[in-house]
């Protein structure tokens, strides 16, 4: 978990998480990723199908949390 929430993108997404109470939109989380100024990725559809594996990790983060 460490690894991961050392990137921006996850850290901030996971900021807003828990500022919110909930995950936070694709849209949101695309506007995280942009401002993080991820290498490699050329079209807004590459950071839609990202911000999905970002919320999964998200997820996936929360629920060892809840453990």
């Amino acid at each position: 978990m460490k690894i991961i929430v050392s990137h921006s993108a996850f850290k901030q997404t996971l900021k807003l998480y828990f500022e919110n109470g909930e995950m936070p939109t694709k849209e949101n989380i695309v506007e995280i990723m942009k401002k993080s100024k991820l290498h490699k990725v050329g079209s807004d559809s590459t950071y839609f199908r990202r911000a999905s594996t970002i919320t999964g990790w998200i997820n996936w983060i929360m629920n060892q949390i809840e453990e």
